[in-house]
């Protein structure tokens, strides 16, 4: 059995999200994570990783400010079809039009939509158990 990784939106921190050619690049300086070291078992620890990235294939961005987009996630969500999820297992891939919902601790909100979504590590997958009593 391998590790396996959850990403959940709230609480993590946003370093930049950034335009790129094909489409909008969001790096996560702490990425808030349930890691379940063997799946078989159903045990998750909490925790963090560093270095997370998320692709949008497709994306543009919105109308209005391009900044403040960054810090804490105080909520965020994802919708693949019709289904809204505030979790994303990771490294993953999806094929499908994507839209996705960030609200910041600094009051932004960001909403967006694209013709996938690409997640994974920046380098190696690390984990770091959270020390919150």
């Amino acid at each position: 059995m391998t590790a396996s990784h959850t990403l959940m939106f709230a609480d993590s921190e946003v370093a930049a999200v950034t335009a790129v050619a094909t489409g909008i690049h969001i790096r996560l300086s702490a990425a808030h994570v349930l890691f379940l070291e063997r799946p078989d078992a159903g045990n998750s620890t909490e925790g963090f990783s560093r270095g997370v990235e998320i692709l949008l294939p497709g994306a543009q961005w919105p109308d209005g400010a391009l900044s403040g987009f960054m810090g804490r996630i105080s909520e965020g969500r994802i919708r693949v079809g019709t289904a809204w999820a505030v979790k994303l297992p990771f490294p993953c891939s999806v094929s499908a039009p994507i839209q996705i919902e960030l609200s910041f601790a600094n009051q932004s909100h960001l909403e967006l939509s694209a013709a996938g979504l690409e997640c994974r590590f920046e380098g190696e997958a690390n984990f770091s158990e959270s020390l919150f009593c």
